[in-house]
């Protein structure tokens, strides 16, 4: 069986010479664009097929065009910043997702790396309901004849997430084999930029194909709190029933405050406090479980996470995230209200 890694690459290398010795034998392509002499030079010396283009084409564009050229039964589409460790065993399935680990020790490394452990699980529990709701571009497997019949990449925000419903929605065999470590935005800017292009290209996916995905709450329900896992605390303390007694001694009280002076002071604080106490103590349950099953999750799988910085994820990282996802739907909901196009910056559609 004939394998094919296409590794797009925009300007320089990253770790292509890397991947190289470790894809002994399999076909490799590269997609170039812009490419620095030292990535042309890394063309020539390895004899690779590739397509060099001297402008920006789009990511879309450039696995189209390295798609046209590969061989092989099966292709790996792998990132320029991903070492491939392990292909896995893709022969049982139709298209499966590499699993990807954050290389890198810094604070936000660490905390990357819970998020990709989070996507981790969320390929597993897809690959048992069989269906799936994308595939992560920086490493993932398809059969060539079932990306054909898909119509390849279309021209969207994010190519891979929108391959991947598709694949999903028409039924394939979707699995999560192999092992590879991958690079994270090194600064809080960078990760920014990031996940709102992820999530502009996310509400554009899920507008065009809302009626599917809101067919399967089964996947995408459970999906969504392992991703946002500070959605739980929320909707405990949106369920937890609020005194309308205590709303109203609150009214009473200011105006008593008017007439009895500073005693009053103290109650309404105490009844600040209750709520105040009331809404932590949701939170700390509500995290204490989600750690506990993290932990849980991450021996049985094998899957290193530094549990040290679960606090930080759930209370501080995980609640930015999902308004970073919640603003990028609004805002692409409202261009496509006013007719205009969404536009990224330093990211060619």
């Amino acid at each position: 069986m004939r394998l094919t890694v296409i590794v797009p690459a925009f300007r320089n290398s990253g770790k292509i010479e890397e991947n190289l010795k470790r894809l002994d034998g399999f076909e490799v392509i590269l997609a170039a664009d812009l490419p620095d002499e030292k990535l042309r030079e890394i063309i020539r010396k390895e004899d690779l097929k590739a397509t060099v283009s001297d402008r920006r084409r789009g990511k879309w564009k450039a696995l189209n065009d390295a798609m046209e050229i590969a061989s092989g039964e099966y292709i790996l589409f792998l990132d320029s910043d991903t070492v491939l460790l392990d292909p896995g065993d893709m022969k049982k399935y139709d298209g499966a997702e590499v699993v990807k680990e954050v290389c890198g020790n810094s604070f936000l490394e660490k905390l990357v790396r819970i998020d990709y452990f989070n996507m981790y699980l969320i390929s597993l529990l897809a690959s048992r309901l069989g269906t799936c709701l994308g595939f992560n571009g920086a490493a993932f497997w398809i059969r060539r004849d079932v990306l054909k019949k898909l119509g390849g990449f279309r021209r969207r925000i994010n190519e891979d997430t929108d391959l991947g419903v598709r694949f999903g929605i028409y039924g394939y065999r979707y699995g999560v084999c192999g092992r590879a470590v991958t690079d994270s935005p090194k600064t809080i800017r960078e990760w920014l930029a990031q996940r709102e292009r992820w999530a502009l290209g996310g509400a554009e996916i899920l507008m065009e194909n809302l009626w599917s995905i809101i067919r399967k709450p089964v996947m995408w329900i459970p999906s969504l709190f392992i991703m946002f896992p500070s959605i739980i605390g929320l909707f405990i303390n949106l369920i937890l029933p609020d005194s309308f007694f205590l709303k109203s001694l609150y009214f009473f009280i200011a105006v008593a405050g008017l007439i009895s002076g500073k005693a009053v002071a103290i109650v309404m604080y105490l009844v600040y406090g209750y709520h105040l106490l009331r809404n932590i103590t949701a939170g700390m349950i509500t995290f204490g479980i989600w750690a506990a099953i993290m932990a849980f999750l991450s021996k049985i799988t094998k899957y290193s996470i530094d549990l040290r910085y679960l606090p930080l994820y759930y209370f501080i990282y995980s609640p930015l995230w999902m308004f970073v996802a919640v603003i990028a739907l609004a805002k692409y909901i409202l261009y496509r209200l006013l007719g205009k196009k969404v536009r990224i910056e330093n990211w060619k559609v």
